[in-house]
């Protein structure tokens, strides 16, 4: 689909928790279109993105396995080789890059997950959207984070609560605004909310020297 991109601007939605980017048209305020949806990637962002993605495998998988507890509710939960791929996936990533951040800041806020998680603040359970019998619930985390080169913005992390494994930490995504405390099918404008919280100061993404492969691990 194309978008005139002089008669609509894009606005965040929220609901049961969940975050979307729609084109809204500015005449009507009709919906256009899912944000994610129709962003399309380039050839050299796909190379970035693999390349990310395979430091950001090797960066963190001595979380794999472990149990991090959340202290702002004292929720635990697991970290594993499928939260990673979830973190890593082109779906996690559109949703960074289309709230206006670039891949390399969507993976390193990835990097800074287990620490951003333990001081996050819990905003609480919501159910799931497919009505999966597994799943208990879905569980939303927010922070405020700072990144390596100053630019602010908030992590938004989700959990999955499940029947036998319990929680495990599914993905994160980079947001400009906060989650909205009373959102019921909310429509925010875009733009840096101001926070009288600290920011978690993010490090610097790993560098390693991986060659680039074309094919990547989605």
């Amino acid at each position: 689909m194309r978008i005139d991109l002089d008669s609509c601007t894009l606005q965040d939605f929220w609901e049961n928790g969940h975050h979307k980017s729609f084109w809204i048209e500015n005449e009507t305020g009709i919906k256009i279109a899912d944000a994610c949806e129709i962003y399309r990637i380039s050839y050299e962002e796909h190379l970035i993105r693999n390349q990310c993605r395979q430091i950001f495998i090797h960066s963190i998988n001595y979380l794999f396995g472990k149990v991090l507890t959340n202290l702002d509710a004292n929720v635990k939960a697991r970290f594993s080789k499928n939260t990673a791929s979830k973190i890593s996936s082109d779906k996690a990533i559109t949703k960074s890059v289309v709230n206006g951040f670039s891949v390399e800041e969507h993976f390193e806020a990835a990097e800074n997950i287990k620490q951003i998680f333990e001081l996050a603040e819990y905003l609480g359970s919501f159910p799931d959207d497919r009505g999966d019998p597994n799943i208990i619930a879905i569980h939303r985390l927010q922070k405020d984070i700072e990144l390596s080169n100053g630019r602010k913005c908030i992590a938004y992390i989700t959990l999955k609560e499940v029947k036998k494994a319990g929680n495990r930490i599914y993905t994160q995504e980079l947001l400009l605004n906060k989650y909205p405390p009373h959102e019921a099918g909310e429509l925010m404008s875009r733009g840096l909310q101001a926070s009288e919280t600290t920011a978690y100061k993010c490090s610097p993404r790993t560098v390693l020297n991986i060659p680039q492969d074309p094919t990547g691990v989605k």
